[in-house]
């Protein structure tokens, strides 16, 4: 088996036992015997499943970034994004009940930023808004986006998520584009901002 091909199949088969159990029941031999491997073969891939949890959520990521469409809009764009939690709410409940809460916040936080960067310096590019500001605004939506997100997980996903993220486009629609140009007209702002 190629080492792509490995490392794809156990990434696999330990969402599809999320999806069925908590993690805390999960064991690398079981996770093994699922994909028909040994258990060394998945310690030469990873060191614990720890390991394994980080890599499916940078690769989720990484999907995020490279099929982010500039012609969507932040909401289609978010919703994409939320495709992996979307498809697999067990293992995401699973996740986040668990030591990987963390890891899950900071997945989400991510999307989000990636979804808000790019779709506010988009829509800044009709604007003549200020840098700081630019990032201010997106930094703001990430926040309330991953927010509300996480919140969505930790009441048990019961809401449709593709609805409310609609209607909070309608509610908001406008917004970004007002508040980047009531830039335009503000002071200088010499602060430093730690929002990256």
């Amino acid at each position: 088996m190629s080492q792509n091909y490995t490392k794809d199949l156990i990434r696999k088969e330990f969402i599809n036992l999320l999806n069925k159990k908590p993690i805390h029941s999960v064991t690398v031999t079981e996770l093994a015997k699922k994909c028909q491997i040994e258990r060394k073969t998945f310690y030469y891939h990873y060191e614990n499943l720890t390991e394994l949890v980080k890599e499916i959520f940078e690769e989720e990521l990484a999907v995020v970034i490279e099929e982010f469409n500039e012609t969507l809009s932040w909401e289609d764009s978010f919703i994409l994004a939320a495709k992996f939690i979307l498809d697999n709410k067990k293992a995401i409940k699973h996740m986040y009940e668990s030591d990987y809460k963390a890891d899950v916040e900071k997945y989400v936080f991510s999307i989000a930023g990636e979804i808000m960067n790019k779709y506010v310096s988009l829509v800044a590019k009709e604007t003549k808004a200020k840098d700081i500001d630019i990032k201010l605004i997106a930094y703001f939506y990430q926040c309330a986006l991953s927010s509300s997100l996480i919140q969505w997980v930790a009441s048990g996903m019961k809401t449709d998520p593709v609805a409310l993220t609609n209607r909070i486009g309608k509610l908001m629609d406008g917004n970004i584009l007002l508040s980047l140009k009531r830039s335009e007209d503000l002071k200088d702002f010499t602060q430093n901002l730690n929002i990256e």
